[in-house]
């Protein structure tokens, strides 16, 4: 049988460059102190965490810095978030640095910046792994032999084969935002190659990080190409044409915008030394 057990569990997320400081003194047995024996991607169960027990940690991200999720009985969720609110004072009267709640406007600003994929915008039932540039995730049963089958997988090979006739592209609006720089999207706007119509915009956001309006849509083969090629997206000039506006000219991102080596979800800020001074 299959039991129903959503409401009897919560998720709280600890995300930043001083995350593991302030997650690991709560959680029991030093069972995270190493962060290098935690890798990313990866999931420790059974923890107690600021004696609140069965919470399975993870270690991921959806704004692309060092972080975690704790996954708990949502009836610990409250007793969590109060030590999480006590430790982040002290380390915030300790070193200075801000310890804030976040909501879903900056995991929609941050998480642009890095090209991350929304399921309610930039990814549905009809874009497939590979045109949404998250290919990595399939092909490994894709290209082995011995790899188990699954639905799908010769659609998908089909595609493979014939080469891409449509792909998401992540732009940034030329100008800065804010008040006389670009004006804000908000979806739906064209997508312009060479002054050529080719797809819509999916997703917009403002990165804060970056100072530049983020904007992530998908695009078709044009008539006379065989298929997209990053060689090919690379030599376009792009621009996205919103209504009863001149086109407004973009630079793409065939990488996220931000930490594109994603240094930071692996603990790595030797580039933002002065995130970590404050707490040394």
């Amino acid at each position: 049988s299959v039991a129903d057990i959503s409401d009897e569990l919560t998720l709280l997320s600890v995300q930043g460059p001083l995350s593991h400081q302030l997650l690991a003194p709560l959680v029991g047995g030093g069972a995270i102190d190493d962060l290098s024996a935690f890798p990313f991607s990866t999931a420790r169960e059974g923890l107690t965490v600021a004696g609140v027990p069965d919470v399975r940690l993870l270690r991921l991200t959806f704004v692309g810095e060092l972080g975690f999720e704790l996954h708990m009985p949502a009836g610990g969720a409250p007793q969590v978030y109060a030590a999480l609110r006590e430790a982040g004072a002290a380390l915030e009267r300790r070193s200075g640095a801000p310890v804030r709640d976040a909501g879903y406007f900056a995991i929609d600003s941050l998480s642009a910046e890095k090209s991350y994929r929304h399921w309610h915008a930039d990814l549905a039932c009809g874009d497939s792994p590979q045109e949404a540039a998250i290919g990595f995730t399939v092909l490994p049963k894709l290209r082995r032999e011995d790899a188990p089958g699954f639905l799908g997988r010769d659609a998908l090979l089909a595609k493979m084969q014939s080469g891409l006739q449509r792909r998401i592209v992540t732009l940034t609006l030329d100008a800065d935002g804010g008040p006389g720089g670009a004006p804000p999207l908000h979806g739906a706007e064209l997508i312009e190659r060479d002054g050529e119509p080719l797809g819509i915009v999916r997703s917009t956001a403002y990165g804060h990080s970056i100072g530049k309006q983020v904007v992530t849509g998908y695009v078709r083969c044009p008539d006379g190409l065989e298929k997209i090629t990053p060689k090919w997206l690379r030599e376009g000039s792009w621009a996205v044409r919103s209504k009863r506006r001149a086109p407004l000219p973009a630079t793409l991102h065939l990488k996220a915008p931000f930490d594109p080596e994603g240094k930071r979800i692996a603990g790595d800020y030797s580039e933002a030394e002065d995130l970590l001074e404050v707490a040394q």
